[in-house]
């Protein structure tokens, strides 16, 4: 019976200036006038994601699609690590115009994982334990893993997916495209595929929440998940708290349980937040280091990577 292939994908750099407000809290000259950039420039986050995923799940392979070619420092750190590959995003699916990079990527996804197999990664997930239990596991709902958005919400992440190729369900979920709405959110790329599993449970394993999107997007679970781990002005609002948001915090959670977490710099209080370990020169590491397991991703290679006020070290 063969295995999910222990290759990783991850996309980015779809837009010209994705990660424009990341890239204003990580370079030097924070405060000054700048010109946009023309490509992404590549941060301290993206490159985490890239370090965790090759230490923990020892990959044979994270290659690594963009068409706006990022740039910087941590650019240069991640090529030890990945293949780039250029490629030139889908503008159109079953005639429907595919015209935001975020539904790009969607379509790109779903079409690796079919026709290569694989572990889909979005760019800011930090690997936290090995997805090689996840590799192996018997019957067609072995093919394709993904997990719970959230406790009690209907929806299921597409930031963590693992398939074999040529997997059903992926397939299936790809074919619903014909009737997608570029100008609609969420609908296809996290409702559909929740639907498609009540559908077809035999061909899908659904995982619980904490295993690859937990803490979710919400400004309160980012801050808790942030402050709460770097020992700073505790939230007030951490205990008992969002259950009508996909689940409670508590300020005793832990991460023992899951294999990733979803970072989500595409919220601008992520980079708020970020922005803070800047300003009062806490180092980004500790943050890592308080919530994923250390021994598995080993932070002692990126020793040097601290981010300060005075810029990267």
């Amino acid at each position: 019976m063969s295995k999910i292939p222990n290759n990783i994908h991850i996309i980015y750099g779809l837009s010209p200036t994705f990660g424009w407000d990341e890239y204003t809290h990580f370079v030097s000259e924070v405060g000054k006038t700048m010109t946009r950039p023309k490509a992404d420039v590549f941060n301290i986050i993206r490159y985490l994601t890239i370090k965790s995923a090759h230490d923990v799940n020892k990959p044979d392979n994270i290659f690594f699609y963009y068409k706006h070619k990022p740039y910087g420092e941590w650019w240069d750190r991640a090529l030890d690590y990945i293949t780039p590959v250029e490629i030139e995003p889908p503008t159109e699916i079953f005639g429907n115009p595919v015209n935001h990079f975020a539904h790009q990527a969607d379509v790109i996804r779903l079409q690796l994982l079919i026709e290569e197999g694989g572990i889909y990664l979005d760019s800011d997930v930090l690997c936290n334990k090995s997805f090689e239990p996840l590799l192996d596991i018997e019957g067609e709902q072995g093919d394709f893993i993904m997990s719970k958005e959230g406790v009690n919400l209907p929806k299921l992440s597409n930031a963590v997916m693992l398939s074999k190729p040529d997997a059903e369900f992926p397939k299936t979920w790809l074919s619903r495209y014909t009737d997608f709405n570029d100008d609609v959110w969420v609908e296809h790329s996290i409702e559909l595929p929740y639907k498609l599993a009540q559908e077809f449970p035999d061909k899908v394993t659904v995982l619980e929440h904490k295993s690859f999107a937990w803490p979710l997007y919400h400004s309160e679970h980012l801050r808790w998940f942030f402050r709460n781990g770097v020992d700073y002005a505790k939230c007030d609002y951490s205990d008992g708290i969002v259950s009508e948001l996909g689940g409670t915090l508590t300020t005793d959670e832990t991460f023992d349980e899951s294999y990733a977490m979803h970072l989500w710099t595409g919220k601008s209080v992520t980079n708020e937040l970020i922005k803070d370990f800047i300003d009062l020169k806490l180092d980004i590491k500790k943050l890592v280091k308080d919530k994923l397991n250390a021994n598995k991703f080993t932070l002692s290679t990126v020793e040097d990577n601290t981010r300060t006020a005075d810029g990267i070290d």
